[in-house]
């Protein structure tokens, strides 16, 4: 006997099918809506971190410049960490100094202060030189110690109320070190944790560290220490990190003098790399004789000793280093002078305004790497706010300029015309030091959130 439905059962398949036909006869056309990019809106509120202090008498610097160092915005800003944090009065285009003795420090600025807010920590004797930066989630530390000889403190600052957690991955010349004490890395909210890799995973040979910020914001910094046991030589200095691996890597800043030079990459891929290592100059890029190109291993590192090439290119007049390989690296140079420290990582392409912080004495700006034939436009103010200089700088590809910067000069702004360059500011006194240059942060992003968007 066959089994007739009824028409209840019809009802139930053919109603929703005919709404469907409808639908789609009406919005034929209609798809799924897609994600925009982000879209800019005036920043409101900003904050950059600056690391606890070397050894002996320093300074941190703020300041902010806004669309322009002659911003008239002035206020209060904060600096310190939780309960320690205190207002700081600043004014736009002038260098206002933080109270002396204070550790690791958040700034933090809102409405008219936001944009453009820059600052900058010192010591002169020896000297040292760092910029302030705001937190990332990822960053590259190449070329640091764990040794008795060379050792690396990896300080992670969070600047906000909750708890956030990083991850490090080590890499050495023999492949990645599993360090379990370096996963999962825990702040709390509003203090800074240091971590002694000499400690936490001794190593002979030079390591690179990949810190990956998987909750909250943190701010990292490294701090390398020199120490010749036994001589009496030891000197300190902050190690500028990398934003991202890259095939063309400029390393600004080289000193002059006696010493060594060490240059150490470290490859992140799963392929070998093959990179060429050259000499820049302010007028153009060689390679230097007697230097091979380097193979780095999949996951590791690799270090080339350029203690004569970089020395004998110092005195020459060379201003950096240019690596270029097959796949991403990341890259330093480790410079001992005359007993000094100083560290060198690649400069960040700059397409819009930057501003730096820097301690009062001899100086130079080095310029490199333009993409294209443009202009630059070299300012210098004292503490101030005094103008005491500017520059207007025609840059063609394959060229640079090394620009001597009054002593006074406390606030140093660059603004490209028509090209992109990488920047760093190189200081020199007792002993030397390298701030690379960064783009401010003026506007912020808005991300596109909308029902149907994945």
């Amino acid at each position: 006997m066959r089994r007739r439905f009824g028409a209840d059962v019809i009802l139930a398949v053919l109603l929703p099918l005919a709404c469907a036909l409808a639908l789609f006869a009406l919005h034929p056309e209609r798809s799924q809506p897609h994600a925009a990019p982000a879209a800019e809106t005036p920043l409101t509120s900003a904050s950059v971190v600056c690391p606890a202090p070397l050894s002996g008498p320093d300074q941190l610097g703020v300041s902010v410049v806004g669309s322009g160092p002659d911003t008239e915005a002035a206020g209060d800003v904060q600096v310190g960490l939780a309960e320690s944090a205190a207002p700081l009065s600043v004014r736009g285009g002038r260098v206002s100094l933080g109270p002396p003795g204070l550790g690791a420090a958040v700034v933090s600025a809102g409405g008219d202060l936001a944009p453009g807010l820059v600052a900058g920590r010192s010591r002169s004797a020896p000297l040292a030189a760092v910029d302030c930066a705001p937190p990332v989630a990822d960053q590259w530390f190449t070329g640091v110690g764990a040794g008795a000889t060379y050792d690396s403190v990896l300080e992670l600052v969070n600047p906000n109320a909750g708890q956030a957690i990083a991850d490090i991955t080590v890499r050495s010349s023999a492949g990645v070190i599993d360090v379990p004490a370096l996963h999962g890395v825990a702040v709390p909210g509003s203090t800074a944790t240091t971590l002694d890799l000499a400690k936490v995973v001794p190593h002979r040979g030079d390591l690179a560290l990949e810190v990956h910020v998987s909750r909250g914001r943190l701010a990292v910094h490294v701090t390398d220490t020199y120490d010749e046991l036994g001589s009496g030589v030891r000197s300190q200095d902050w190690l500028p990190a990398q934003s991202e691996p890259a095939t063309s890597s400029v390393l600004l800043g080289l000193a002059k003098g006696d010493g060594e030079r060490t240059l150490v990459l470290a490859n992140p891929g799963a392929d070998e790399v093959r990179a060429t290592v050259e000499v820049i100059t302010a007028s153009s890029v060689y390679a230097p004789s007697g230097v091979d190109p380097v193979r780095v291993a999949p996951d590791s590192t690799q270090t080339v000793t350029l203690d004569d090439v970089l020395a004998q290119a110092g005195k020459d007049g060379a201003t950096g280093v240019l690596v270029e390989a097959s796949g991403p690296l990341t890259a330093s140079v480790r410079q001992v002078v005359d007993g000094d420290l100083s560290l060198l990582a690649p400069a960040p392409a700059l397409a819009s305004a930057s501003a730096v912080v820097v301690p009062t004495g001899a100086k130079r700006l080095l310029l490199e790497d333009p993409d294209t034939a443009g202009s630059a436009t070299v300012t210098s103010y004292d503490a101030d706010g005094k103008q005491l200089d500017q520059q207007q700088v025609d840059l063609v590809p394959d060229a640079g300029a090394d620009l001597a910067l009054p002593d006074a000069a406390a606030l140093v702004t660059l603004t490209p015309q028509g090209t992109s360059l990488r920047a760093a500011v190189l200081l020199s006194g007792t002993g030397t030091a390298v701030v690379p240059l960064r783009e401010l942060v003026l506007t912020g992003l808005v991300p596109d959130v909308r029902p149907g968007v994945p």
